[in-house]
């Protein structure tokens, strides 16, 4: 198993590279830095970013909003979803909201979004809408899934539902999010910096991209996608590495 991961380690590292390499050769030939920038200019813009006055309050703003979004549909997904398993009635109550917001596109969430709140929040109510269903069902499904032989022999012996969750829900539901929620996180991200594109918050990674697409610096666009991608991975593995660390502590 370890052979596999390390060659596919560097299946993952050849494809980035070649990728970076094809993308140099396409903006040789194009030769317009407004259709495909160098990959140059694209690192001296991402340096100047960087630098910038404002770069580590942007980043954090965004942060903030993503976090806050996330944990916010993490704790109602777990308690929803633990009561709609325990009540049948509350899950056919919550079913139609869950499968209307499966179902309607995202860049009508934003559109209404816009309408009911200010530019700070409409980013972090993107971001629920986005990842609050999945996670419901993540939960709601591990909890279906166990076994009902353990349930029946916990009635039997008049286990406490404060120990039913505890020590038979709870264990369920994080094998169910243990390989969701790192991807989750950084889904949540880029929703929000969605949302952040059209509400235009003072500082946010969002606005900072409208304003390099308004100026036709593609090269400072393609910097912000880099940086997205990177504070994305970084999100994603600190979840990871979250997960393994209660995962040693049970």
């Amino acid at each position: 198993m370890k052979g596999y991961t390390s060659k596919g380690k560097w299946h993952v590292t050849i494809s980035i590279a070649l990728t970076i390499c094809i993308y140099m050769i396409l903006s040789w030939v194009v030769g317009d830095e407004i259709i495909l920038p160098t990959v140059r200019s694209i690192i001296e813009n991402i340096v100047d970013i960087g630098k910038g006055p404002s770069f580590l309050r942007i980043l954090g703003s965004s942060l903030y909003r993503s976090l806050w979004g996330f944990t916010i549909s993490f704790l109602l997904a777990i308690v929803l979803a633990i009561i709609s398993g325990v009540y049948g009635p509350i899950y056919y109550l919550i079913s139609p909201t869950i499968k209307f917001l499966n179902s309607v596109p995202i860049i009508a969430i934003i559109l209404l979004a816009l309408i009911w709140l200010n530019s700070e929040m409409v980013p972090m109510f993107v971001g629920f809408v986005m990842v609050f269903p999945i996670l419901f069902e993540t939960v709601l499904k591990s909890i279906v899934n166990i076994d009902s032989n353990l349930m029946e022999m916990a009635r039997v012996y008049k286990v406490k539902n404060f120990y039913i969750i505890k020590d038979i829900y709870m264990p369920s539901i994080y094998m169910g999010l243990m390989n969701i929620l790192p991807s989750s996180i950084g889904l949540n991200l880029k929703m929000v910096i969605s949302g952040e594109v059209l509400s235009q918050p003072k500082y946010a990674i969002g606005s900072n991209l409208q304003l390099q697409k308004m100026y036709l610096n593609t090269s400072g666009v393609f910097a912000w996608i880099v940086i997205i991608l990177i504070l994305g991975k970084v999100l994603e593995y600190l979840m990871r590495g979250l997960m393994r660390w209660i995962k040693l502590e049970k």
